[in-house]
């Protein structure tokens, strides 16, 4: 009988935003994923090429000194819940819990660095920045793809650059994903408009759920359309470049808020301030809308007693599967789960003043 793996304090512990100084840019993601020459993608491989390619690259990983201290999870040995903290902790695109034997994930103490093996890709490396340092992550992470690189052949073609099972992610390979808090944009109802005025064509805008419809917490991520014909720096520079400039009008939003008083957007925070403080139960949706105005609040100077960083704590640690492990409970009747998000909030939160009456 297989010995249960536990995730390691580091993430279970931490939050990946947790060093984030920018509360309207808390991190940027940056994503790499190579193949091996010799081996077909995965979704083409049978089992004894899983185990392989895996036993290639996780010693590969494990053995580099650019991570420290990193360990191995094996998919076949982690439970669904742990893959859906995974999934939530590094606000994944794509889901994996169908992720089995001859598929594993690498993390490191650091906490920022997340690899995955034999699930889209052969490799797909992910470096998380939190403190604005976009050429030193990318770096360190390109620095890691070459040290494996250095000792196994990657799939590449000199006419298609690296090749991946998706084709339109060959090239570069490279995706940067910038995560935005945007709520005087989105609830002034102007993004839209500041999109099309400042998006480079380089560049889509999507939710963390992937579509720009549902922006749940007010988070836009801007991450690279092509990673073919572009270079590492185009792409990194047009990702950049237009999240700079939302980030520009954010603030500018934000300032106008503040001078106006605004009577619309100070009832949208008292709301969701109520909602918050005094729901018995609460949905993990509603939980993270929510939050997203106190975090406007936070800035606009209408609500203290609590930091940014605290309020990013709740953001992540109120999900399904953050709030199982804090409460550690394997699993939990869904309409207690919804008392004990509600219970969990109130505590985080219960510090927290609102000042809107006395200005």
């Amino acid at each position: 009988m297989t010995e249960k793996i536990e995730l390691p304090p580091s993430l279970t512990e931490h939050i990946p935003w947790e060093e984030g100084s920018n509360p309207i840019w808390p991190a940027t993601a940056f994503i790499l994923r190579r193949n091996l020459a010799k081996y077909h993608f995965p979704p083409k491989m049978n089992e004894m090429q899983f185990i392989q390619t895996e036993e290639i690259l996780s010693k590969a990983l494990i053995s580099t000194t650019d991570l420290i201290n990193p360990i191995c999870l094996k998919a076949h040995e982690l439970t669904a819940l742990d893959k859906e903290f995974l999934f939530e902790h590094f606000l994944c695109s794509e889901g994996f819990q169908n992720a089995g034997r001859g598929q594993s994930f690498i993390v490191d103490t650091s906490g920022k660095i997340f690899a995955m093996i034999n699930v889209q890709d052969h490799l797909q490396l992910e470096f998380l920045d939190t403190k604005g340092e976009w050429e030193k992550t990318w770096n360190h992470l390109s620095a890691i793809e070459s040290v494996i690189g250095s000792s196994l052949d990657y799939a590449f073609s000199p006419k298609f650059g690296y090749m991946t099972s998706d084709p339109s992610l060959c090239g570069t390979a490279l995706n940067t994903s910038a995560f935005l808090h945007l709520p005087a944009l989105i609830h002034s109802h102007q993004l839209e408009e500041v999109l099309i005025k400042q998006k480079e064509a380089e560049v889509d805008a999507v939710g963390i759920q992937g579509t720009l419809e549902e922006l749940t917490g007010d988070i836009l991520v801007i991450r690279n359309h092509y990673t073919l014909g572009l270079t590492e720096e185009n792409i990194i520079h047009s990702t950049h470049s237009t999240a700079m400039k939302l980030i520009i009008a954010e603030k500018a939003l934000r300032m106008r808020l503040q001078q106006e008083n605004s009577a619309e957007m100070k009832d949208q925070v008292s709301r969701s301030y109520g909602l918050l403080l005094h729901s018995y139960q609460l949905q993990t949706k509603e939980t993270l809308n929510a939050l997203s105005m106190i975090k406007l609040a936070l800035d606009l100077g209408w609500v203290s007693g609590v930091s940014d960083h605290h309020l990013n704590d709740t953001f992540f640690k109120c999900r399904r599967a953050h709030l199982l492990f804090t409460f550690k409970e394997k699993e939990i009747d869904s309409q207690a789960l919804l008392h004990r998000r509600a219970e969990f909030v109130h505590k985080q939160l219960k510090d927290i003043r609102l000042n809107i009456q006395t200005l």
